[in-house]
């Protein structure tokens, strides 16, 4: 199963200013107020997770959702990423 991370906004430049400056290329997403990423391996979405809630301050207006489990999606916010990090690196060790 694939682990799925999707940002949405209510803003257009919020999502395309952060992918751009996360993977340091111009991306211009088809929809600028919802992006969405599968990863076979679920600890590699802890990069942009970090990544994301260190600059939440700059993207007031977009929201980060998680599904590790098919059907369950998890908004991360500033209270619950520290957990969400520690519980990936725990349940998928290797």
């Amino acid at each position: 199963m694939n682990s799925i991370l999707k940002l949405c906004s209510t803003s257009e430049n919020e999502i395309p200013d952060f992918l751009k400056k996360f993977y340091s290329l111009n991306i211009a997403p088809d929809n600028t107020t919802y992006w969405g990423k599968k990863f076979l391996n679920p600890v590699e979405m802890c990069d942009l997770v970090a990544a994301f809630i260190d600059n939440n301050d700059l993207y007031p207006f977009t929201n980060l959702w998680i599904s590790i489990d098919t059907g369950v999606f998890i908004n991360i916010k500033d209270d619950n990423y520290d957990y969400f990090i520690q519980y990936m690196f725990e349940r998928y060790p290797y």
